[in-house]
C-alpha cells in the first residue's frame, strides 16, 4: 500500500505544476511544487507510521484522532 501513495503522490508532483510551468508562471509553479513536495513528505511520513513533530499539542492530538 505504501508503494501505491508514493508512486501517486509522484505523478501528482511530475504533471501537477507542468502546466504552470509551461504558461510562464514560475512563481506559481515554485509555490506548488513546494506544497506538492511538503504534502508528499507528510503522506510518506504517515504510511510510514513515523511520529510527527509538531510545535502544539492540539495539533497533534488532531492528526492522532485522524490516523
Amino acid at each position: 500500500m505504501v508503494i501505491y501513495v508514493v508512486l501517486v503522490y509522484a505523478f501528482v508532483v511530475i504533471i501537477d505544476p507542468y502546466g504552470l510551468r509551461k504558461q510562464g508562471l514560475k512563481r506559481d509553479f515554485y509555490v506548488c511544487s513546494v506544497l506538492c513536495l511538503v504534502s508528499f513528505s507528510l503522506a510518506f511520513a504517515l504510511a510510514m507510521h513515523w511520529e510527527i513533530p509538531s510545535p502544539s499539542p492540539l495539533i497533534v492530538n488532531l492528526v492522532k484522532a485522524l490516523f
